[in-house]
């Protein structure tokens, strides 16, 4: 079985890796895309207009790098 990783940078948190059991094909490729857009779209509709301001963003990456 071949592995396939996908990795992402996310500053200032680092780095996230996405490991599949295979190599993907187009439609795999579009569900995975469907799937992550899904996934990511409910935090950012949970934000709406209460979307941190740039300082509490700031905060909270300091205290994540101090744990």
């Amino acid at each position: 079985m071949a592995t396939q990783q996908l990795t992402f940078s996310i500053p200032p948190y680092g780095t996230a890796t996405l490991t599949l059991p295979e190599v993907l094909t187009p439609d795999a490729f579009a569900r995975l895309d469907s799937a992550i857009d899904s996934v990511l779209g409910e935090p950012r509709q949970n934000l709406g207009d209460a979307a941190p301001d740039p300082g509490s963003i700031e905060y909270d990456s300091w205290v994540i790098q101090r744990q």
